[in-house]
């Protein structure tokens, strides 16, 4: 990525929250990292940042949110989105990986809608999905196997009961125009491709493309591709998106 994205710290009710981005930046984006709600912030998440930042020309924000079971990452999260919709100025916007795509989904009601959003392989839904056709396909020898599924979300959210609470594809009624980045090879491709059509975001699928491309070295190709998708979708934010 071409030039120096600056990088600087500050703390939201007790966390750390990075910062990258020159002081030109056209606005800012406010990214939740991926993760299974079990990895705190790190420096792969902090390099696609920095590469989001130069990709897209707005500030980008790393939250480091807490690293605990349902609900408390999703109370810090919506905080703070309240927190930087009411206080940045305009435009915001919305977006995470995986897990952090997850937390970033549940705290869209906490604050009016972005003006644009987007995720990467996003976990849409905390019910068992075993049925679904991505779910049988990609079950063995891949980056995020249903068993590691299955480890992460009964720490984060042990409890059956609660699950449909925290899954966003059957709580959310509306979407801001919203981006979602899809790898086919992978458990969750059929979670993002039902919120897709239930509350009409655009999709891209990345064929051949599995889960966590964006910090596994063979996943390079995709993450060059995702940057400059993202980078396309974020650069006209008061445009209406294509139903």
């Amino acid at each position: 990525m071409e030039g120096t994205q600056e990088q600087t710290e500050t703390v939201f009710q007790g966390r750390r929250v990075v910062r990258v981005g020159g002081a030109g930046a056209r606005g800012t984006l406010v990214w939740f990292h991926g993760g299974g709600w079990a990895i705190a912030l790190g420096d792969d998440a902090v390099a696609w940042g920095r590469d989001l930042a130069a990709a897209t020309g707005l500030a980008v924000l790393l939250p480091d949110y807490p690293i605990a079971p349902y609900p408390v990452p999703n109370a810090w999260c919506a905080d703070f989105w309240r927190h930087c919709a009411q206080a940045l100025p305009a435009p915001c916007f919305l977006g995470g990986d995986s897990a952090g795509a997850h937390l970033a989904l549940c705290a869209l009601p906490a604050a009016p809608l972005p003006a644009r959003a987007a995720f990467v392989y996003a976990v849409t839904t905390l019910l068992p999905t075993r049925d679904a056709g991505s779910w049988h396909a990609y079950r063995r020898d891949w980056p995020l196997s249903p068993r590691l599924m299955d480890y992460f979300l009964d720490r984060y959210c042990p409890d059956l009961e609660t699950r449909l609470a925290a899954s966003p594809l059957h709580q959310l009624d509306r979407l801001p125009p919203t981006l979602l980045l899809t790898a086919q090879d992978d458990i969750l491709a059929d979670q993002q491709t039902d919120l897709a059509r239930r509350l009409g975001a655009e999709q891209i699928v990345y064929p051949a493309a599995r889960h966590i491309f964006l910090s596994r070295p063979e996943g390079a190709p995709f993450r060059a591709r995702a940057l400059a998708d993202l980078a396309a979708w974020f650069a006209h934010p008061n445009a209406r998106h294509a139903p």
